[in-house]
């Protein structure tokens, strides 16, 4: 085990891998400029070789003034005070929280608090740590422990969705665990995406366009650096006062090296906004964002660049890390709340600072955490996980790793894409059937990747080959009415409580098509129906709305409305049942994509507005 400082560290040997090339064009320079040169908090770096492991650490001593990223004083004393005021709190109860603040921190001051080992530490990039056996922990914390005698070996701020195991050894050989904040994550297999969460995100995927702005790789704009330290300090110098500071050099040397990759809001030769972010196990985080705060809200600068942000990992089958901040407004994206976990080995330790240790344990386990619970209950709901009192071993509260994630998303997909080849070799209605469940899982995918929107437009063409060449001695042998108005319930669109049946039939006889009508007519529920089928070269066109949809204001003869003049039709009766046809076949898809959407837009009704007080 070799320990590396700034006059050795170029005889250090890195693995041949990207991981291995990245840690060094990233560690190299911060070990030998240090940290100053880059951003605002002070440490002093090391690292240390182990085995085929190359482990950056962040040593201190007594730098109170640093940002929560290398500070433990400032994490629990420092960020919670800003967080304290007579308008959060009320004016008696604010000076009685900030005077027990001030206490505890003269307490931590006492013990040297910050006299702390990071271990594994990668200053901004987050979710970096290794995967460390019990045997390299027990070897790790010797060594450290001798090269560093009175400094707690801290692991700071460890993300269980990406290293439960990790924490699960950490604790198995004496590591104390401190509740250390939460983050916010979003994996793209999360199933449950609400309607709400859909509108907001389609809302804000029209804002930076809508603006006038471009999207530009920042890679390919020479000089920008002192204009994202410009935007950076006017979003994180004024609002978020406590976050650490960036030097120009530092936006120089990322843009530089590519650690980071930046997308700036650009607008008439001018950048507006920016963030950078950073990928690794499948898990995309931006340490770097910034916009100016003096534009007005209405432009969306915030919204529009989160959610490109967003669809930079979903897009790609990744998970995405938002941090922490802005919760409500994160929370309507559909970003889950994540714990965070610093691992502590206190035992080399006077008794003193072991105690204060242990009392800064329990005020952040059993005061900090269970207040980080209650608000993410308010924000998410009561199916909050991971918030619980600490219980060994840990497990990812997301249910998957992002790792997992991806490779579930990429084998779901692969067998959409073998089934879709499989149903394009059929003909006819019986590719109809086999597109028919594929076409109930496309449409309805929460978070659709590129992947997953080609396939539907491949879904497109071959349902519109289908009902273009149909196969002519195939005979008619749909079930029996009532059986198939299950099936089609079975499969409908699921708009909140309401169920669309939107399908082409194929060739179907007219009498067995007015049976199935009535059929659907009287289901059970908040049932919309728009149904398609040929005779010969003509469409025949039928919608239907159940008692519980017209309530809501939508009836057939809307739905007819808005799919006759897709094949060059039109239709008319009753508010329960309306008839129609039409002479082009090739609308036939777009009929269905036309009542669809407008049902859709009916029942997401009025935008919902931004929470008080939340970004823009």
């Amino acid at each position: 085990m070799i320990l590396y400082d700034e006059r050795n560290v170029d005889a250090c040997s890195w693995p041949e891998t990207p991981e291995g090339r990245l840690a060094r064009d990233y560690l190299v320079p911060l070990m030998k400029r240090g940290s100053t040169a880059y951003f605002s908090d002070r440490t002093t770096l090391r690292l240390v070789a182990m085995d085929d492991l190359r482990i950056p650490l962040a040593v201190n001593d007594a730098e109170y003034d640093n940002s929560a990223l290398l500070s433990t004083f400032a994490r629990y004393i420092s960020l919670q005070l800003s967080a304290v005021t007579a308008e959060t709190w009320g004016a008696g109860r604010a000076r009685v929280m900030r005077g027990a603040m001030h206490t505890l921190g003269a307490l931590l001051k006492s013990a040297s608090i910050d006299k702390c080992v990071y271990v594994d530490h990668w200053l901004l990039l987050r979710n970096l740590n290794a995967e460390l056996t019990a045997d390299q922990v027990a070897r790790l914390t010797a060594f450290l422990v001798k090269q560093f005698p009175k400094h707690a070996i801290v692991f700071l701020t460890v993300n269980p969705a990406t290293h439960a195991p990790l924490l699960n050894v950490l604790g198995a050989q004496g590591y104390e665990h401190v509740y250390s904040m939460h983050t916010r994550m979003m994996l793209p297999t999360q199933a449950e995406v609400s309607r709400q969460v859909r509108e907001n995100r389609r809302r804000d995927s029209r804002l930076l366009e809508a603006s006038g702005y471009t999207l530009v790789d920042g890679s390919t704009v020479p000089d920008c650096a002192p204009r994202l330290v410009e935007l950076y300090r006017s979003l994180n110098g004024e609002k978020y006062q406590t976050n650490l500071q960036y030097t120009e050099e530092f936006f120089a040397w990322t843009l530089r090296e590519g650690i980071l990759q930046y997308k700036l809001a650009v607008k008439d030769g001018r950048i507006d906004g920016f963030y950078g972010h950073h990928l690794h196990r499948d898990v995309l985080f931006s340490p770097v964002f910034g916009y100016d705060v003096a534009l007005p809200q209405e432009l969306g600068l915030y919204r529009g660049l989160v959610y490109q942000l967003m669809e930079d990992a979903l897009d790609a089958g990744h998970t995405v890390e938002l941090g922490a901040g802005a919760d409500p407004f994160k929370s309507l994206r559909g970003a889950v709340p994540v714990p965070r976990w610093s691992a502590v080995h206190i035992r080399h330790l006077s008794r003193w600072r072991q105690a204060v240790w242990r009392a800064l344990r329990r005020y952040a386990n059993d005061a900090i955490r269970p207040a980080s619970r209650g608000m993410m209950r308010r924000i998410d709901g009561e199916g909050v996980a991971g918030f619980e009192p600490l219980s060994l071993p840990l497990t990812p509260p997301t249910g998957q790793t992002p790792q997992e994630a991806a490779q579930a998303l990429r084998q779901q997909v692969d067998a959409l894409e073998q089934s879709l080849e499989a149903a394009a070799r059929l003909e006819g209605e019986a590719r109809q059937r086999a597109l028919a469940p594929l076409s109930q899982t496309l449409h309805n995918w929460p978070q659709p990747t590129s992947r997953v929107v080609a396939l539907r437009e491949r879904l497109t063409r071959l349902e519109h080959e289908a009902r273009r060449k149909p196969a002519a001695s195939t005979p008619h042998t749909s079930p029996a009415p009532d059986e198939h108005a299950r099936q089609l319930l079975e499969g409908a669109t699921r708009l909140g409580d309401t169920a669309l049946v939107a399908t082409h039939l194929g060739e179907t006889p007219a009498q067995h098509l007015k049976a199935l009508v009535e059929a659907l007519r009287q289901a059970a529920g908040c049932v919309g129906v728009v149904l398609t089928a040929t005779r010969g070269d003509k469409v025949v066109l039928v919608t239907a709305a159940s008692p519980a949809l017209r309530e809501l204001g939508l009836d057939a003869g809307q739905l007819m409305a808005q799919a006759a003049p897709c094949v060059d039709g039109k239709g008319g009766g009753s508010p329960e049942v309306a008839w129609g046809g039409g002479s082009r076949a090739g609308g036939i898809d777009a009929a269905l994509i036309a009542a669809r959407e407008f049902v859709q837009a009916h029942l997401a009704g009025p935008a919902t507005s931004r929470p008080p007080g939340e970004p823009s």
